[in-house]
């Protein structure tokens, strides 16, 4: 089932040069790259960080998990676009957690919708976990929480585009990007910060040219709600920050400070905390 939306009349990206791409994403490493960010909470701004894991590696379709001998299931064995994306912010005494993983097929033709997308908040209060799977038509969600507001529950959504799938097809191919009046589920760990409904909504896209970049935004108006993510106009197509606006006052964003490309796996000892030097983490 096609999802509402559509491509631009006119691409505004050049086609996809394959051989490009192979030489960068399935070269053995990840892209990594570290954010500032400064996070709306409690009618208050506080400072954090981002890490953005981008990484190609085979999945199942049959399981959704990683295929760790993909050469013995190449019947279900699918190629996608993996993003590990962390955040770390204080919020006075206590700090959050948040990390989302999304899982995009390679081949968007073929496989337009992202297969899996998970999202995990903990700090001091308790912690909260979220997935949706596509089955077929639709997203399977399954919610499981501390806070009785929330509390477990599974609900299928139909008809929707994920928020937390659009960075993923920016690194693949941003002329996959829904444009226009679209049906999307907003991002899960908004929708868990924000207590509003889990449903698809009606929310409005663009995209627009700035420089050696382009912007994405998208537009809720049932919720206040608008994001904005920023990537490099020219292959790979970085994510170089995003600014999120809700109602009038509340504003969040993220800012790119560095990129490495690393098997990163593989530096996993004491000596190679040096490496994160290389992030400008803290």
């Amino acid at each position: 089932m096609l999802m509402i939306g559509c491509k631009p009349k006119t691409a505004a990206f050049p086609e996809r040069n394959e051989q490009e791409f192979s030489q960068y994403w399935y070269n053995g490493q990840a892209e990594i790259s570290s954010y500032t960010v400064n996070q709306s909470r409690y009618s208050a701004n506080h400072e954090g960080q981002s890490i953005f894991v981008f990484v190609t590696e085979d999945f199942s379709r049959r399981k959704h998990v990683k295929l760790e001998r993909p050469e013995t299931a190449s019947s279900e064995a699918v190629k996608v676009m993996k993003l590990n994306a962390t955040e770390e912010f204080i919020t006075g005494l206590y700090k959050y957690n948040v990390m989302n993983s999304v899982f995009t097929p390679i081949d968007l033709d073929s496989d337009p919708h992202s297969l899996k997308v998970t999202s995990g908040i903990q700090e001091w209060c308790g912690q909260s976990f979220i997935q949706a799977e596509w089955k077929s038509n639709r997203y399977d969600i399954r919610q499981m929480s501390y806070f009785e507001n929330d509390g477990d529950a599974d609900l299928s959504l139909a008809m929707g585009w994920l928020e937390d799938e659009l960075w993923t097809k920016i690194r693949i191919d941003p002329n996959a990007l829904p444009l226009g009046e679209v049906k999307m589920i907003p991002g899960f760990t908004y929708l868990r910060l924000s207590h509003v409904e889990k449903k698809v909504y009606k929310a409005t896209t663009t995209l627009t040219p700035n420089g050696n970049r382009f912007v994405y935004r998208i537009e809720y108006p049932a919720l206040h709600r608008s994001l904005d993510i920023a990537f490099e106009a020219a292959f790979p197509h970085r994510i170089l920050g995003w600014k999120e606006m809700i109602g009038t006052n509340e504003m969040t964003t993220g800012q790119i400070l560095n990129t490495i490309r690393s098997d990163y796996w593989k530096h996993n000892q004491p000596a190679d905390t040096t490496l994160r030097g290389d992030l400008k983490l803290k």
